[in-house]
């Protein structure tokens, strides 16, 4: 288990890493990866439209702007700023996506956010494998062209570092970069705290994390150790931790402590980066992230896939690459707090 905070909402702990995260929002950018549709959630369009709640009718995207709009406004007052920095927004988008992201914000005027502030960068995608020989596949539509499909937000890496923003940052007295997912309304009532803890720990990586039942659907943090003595700290993911673990001499696996709750955290996927160390590491790496296939098969036999398979990468993996003597940690608060993404079928949602 690596080392972390736990945050209880509303103690004392809790209230100072969250004063300090606040001041430090003036020193962050905020990426949001938001390349995909809603149609597993049996949705027609971008997952960013989606109503975040019903009363008002305020989107996904509307409250993420208005949120972030929000912490500028207090960062400038917290520090007695004589005037607000605008934090930048960057959206990463997909063919699928660009669209209709774009025609959302224009047409709602940004939701309040000056069109500065907020950057587009397409994800492109790559193409399909039809076997396990790695045939390229080709479209069912067109039996001339080669089916594509999304490379993984772990692209958002490599993005950011070919579009130059992230040195602009830099050289604007940028410190940190917050990376988050299209669909959790209650983000950022967790990202000051979690940036505080951050800015107060100085990690160069910091997961926000949520307490996880043992087998839960949901990665777990962990420090994994080489023979030689290496080690990381990365993200597991759930149906890989279980097997991992006993591999490792722990006969039960992925099992409970005395809290009630698996002792590796689980990951939600929202990342705090600091800026100088990120841009270092992907001057050598050029945000590339290792890749992985996860075909799906049609049956037991693992001779044919139920559809076409690609190369993917995710941004959580960005740790991989880092030394061992890089600052990683986490930061856990209460699920109810921090953590609730849209699902689609109410037996999903209520675990």
């Amino acid at each position: 288990v690596p080392t972390g905070e736990v945050l209880s909402f509303g103690d004392d702990n809790f209230i100072k890493y969250e004063e300090v995260g606040v001041k430090e929002a003036q020193n962050a950018a905020f990426v949001l990866v938001a390349g995909g549709l809603g149609e597993r959630l049996g949705y027609n369009g971008i997952k960013v439209a989606l109503l975040a709640e019903a009363t008002t009718g305020t989107c996904f995207l509307q409250l993420y702007i208005e949120s972030i709009l929000a912490l500028q406004e207090g960062s400038c007052r917290l520090t007695q700023g004589t005037f607000q920095k605008d934090i930048p927004f960057v959206i990463m988008t997909s063919d699928d996506t660009h669209t209709c992201t774009l025609e959302v914000l224009e047409s709602n005027s940004y939701f309040g956010m000056k069109p500065t502030q907020v950057k587009l960068l397409k994800q492109e995608k790559v193409v399909c494998l039809d076997d396990n020989d790695a045939r390229l596949a080709l479209d069912p539509h067109n039996k001339y062209q080669i089916q594509t499909k999304p490379h993984g937000h772990g692209d958002v890496h490599s993005l950011l570092y070919s579009s130059g923003l992230l040195k602009v940052w830099l050289d604007a007295g940028l410190k940190w970069v917050l990376f988050f997912q299209d669909t959790n309304g209650l983000l950022f009532k967790a990202i000051p705290a979690s940036l505080g803890v951050s800015a107060t720990k100085q990690y160069q990586v910091n997961s926000l994390a949520v307490q996880r039942k043992a087998k839960e659907a949901m990665g777990g943090i962990t420090r994994l150790t080489h023979s030689d003595g290496r080690s990381v700290v990365i993200n597991v993911e759930y149906n890989q931790l279980d097997p991992l673990l006993r591999a490792a001499g722990h006969p039960d696996g992925d099992a409970n402590c005395e809290t009630g709750y698996s002792p590796f955290p689980g990951n939600i996927n929202q990342l705090i980066l600091e800026l100088g160390p990120y841009i270092e590491e992907l001057t050598k790496t050029g945000g590339a992230i290792k890749e992985f296939v996860n075909p799906k098969y049609k049956d037991a036999s693992k001779t044919s896939f139920k559809s076409s398979t690609r190369l993917e990468c995710m941004m959580q993996d960005y740790p991989k690459t880092l030394p061992p003597t890089a600052r990683v940690g986490f930061t856990v608060m209460d699920k109810w707090l921090a953590y609730a993404p849209v699902k689609n079928n109410p037996e999903d949602a209520s675990k």
